[in-house]
């Protein structure tokens, strides 16, 4: 049995990509939640949409960086750190794209309600 001793800096990626989606969601549920009284008072939404749309953009960043991993070790050679780093790396793009699906669910009520409402 291998043993990993190092940690190479496509770990570092690969952690940040697992880490990004979640984290991008939680965020927009924050910023959103402090931002609404200003919207309220501008009557306009505008704020809202436009930090639903960066955090989209970094939750996506992280399923593109842990797609472009999982697309290098596609083939592997049977090495369990290879194996692993695909396995990582899948899973990154999955709750990254999860993520995603929630930070676009959260954006609905922005969508049909009022600001103020």
């Amino acid at each position: 049995m291998e043993e990993k001793t190092q940690f190479h800096p496509r770990d570092r990626w690969l952690l940040l990509a697992f880490v990004l989606g979640p984290v991008s969601a939680l965020l927009d549920q924050a910023v959103s939640y402090a931002l609404v009284p200003e919207s309220c008072l501008d009557g306009s939404k505008t704020m809202l949409h436009a930090v639903t749309v960066v955090f989209l953009l970094l939750a996506a960043s992280g399923a593109l960086i842990a797609n472009t991993i999982r697309v290098r070790f596609a083939r592997t050679g049977g090495l369990l750190w290879q194996e692993r780093t695909r396995w990582f790396a899948t899973s990154a793009v999955i709750l990254s794209v999860s993520s995603m699906v929630v930070i676009i669910a959260m954006e609905i009520p922005n969508w049909l309600l009022g600001s103020c409402q």
